[in-house]
Parts: structure tokens; C-alpha cells; sequence
């Protein structure tokens, strides 16, 4: 019955890593969604001061295109904010900056080529400027 013991041994241990795992996996998407809340943007309390958005329906996303890969940028009240970024096949991010701020820069990259963004607002929107090198 010596593999009869094995078996059950085998056994018992992928039960035990299926446990682990499935309380894993519990504790990473708390994680995720907790990282998730704390990034989401929240409407800035209106104060005098504060200069009114672009339109009445919020920040409208834009998507703004490199040889490196595609970002989509929203501004409001001055700041960009980049929801998503995108690589362009054979390249990956480098770097990233989100915002809220001034300018968010992103660098894409892939072997031997670089790719860099800065990203910023004017008055018509989210704009890029595009560093090849």
C-alpha cells in the first residue's frame, strides 16, 4: 500500500494548494478592487475659484496615436488624466504617469526604439507631443 500513500499524499497536497489558491485569489481581487477605489476619479468639489469644466457632460475621453501604441487622455479643469494605454504590437510601457496632473508622460518601448509622450491639455481637449528616439 506503499503508492496507496502517495495517492493520498498527492492528493491532500492539491487539495491544501486549491484552498490556498482560491483564498488567494479572494485576498487579490480585495486588493484590485481596493487599488481600484482609491485610483477612481471623484468630481472635484466645486469652489470659486475653480475654473469651470470644458462642457456640462464632464471630461470627454480622447484617444491620442503613436507608432509606439495609443493613449486615451481626458482633461478637466486643466489636468489630464490617462484612462488606458495600449503598447503597439512588439512594444510594451516603459513608464507611466496617470494623473491627475499637468502632463502625464508614457514611454513605450520595444528593442532598440523608444517611443515618448507627454501629454497635456489645451483649450479643445487632451493633445500629445511625440518623441521618437
Amino acid at each position: 500500500m506503499r503508492g496507496g500513500r502517495w495517492i493520498v499524499a498527492i492528493g491532500a497536497w492539491t487539495a491544501c494548494m486549491a484552498a490556498i489558491s482560491a483564498v488567494g485569489i479572494g485576498k487579490i481581487e480585495d486588493l484590485r478592487s481596493a487599488l481600484l477605489e482609491s485610483t477612481a476619479r471623484r468630481p472635484a468639489a466645486d469652489s470659486p475659484s475653480a475654473s469651470p469644466s470644458p462642457s456640462a457632460s464632464g471630461p470627454v475621453p480622447r484617444v491620442l496615436t503613436s507608432p509606439g501604441g495609443n493613449v486615451v487622455a481626458s482633461c478637466d479643469r486643466g489636468m489630464v488624466w490617462v484612462e488606458w494605454l495600449r503598447p503597439a504590437d512588439g512594444f510594451r510601457v516603459q513608464g507611466a504617469t496617470q494623473g491627475p496632473a499637468k502632463e502625464s508622460r508614457v514611454t513605450f518601448k520595444t528593442d532598440g526604439r523608444e517611443v515618448r509622450l507627454v501629454v497635456h491639455c489645451t483649450d479643445t481637449g487632451p493633445a500629445v507631443d511625440v518623441t521618437l528616439g
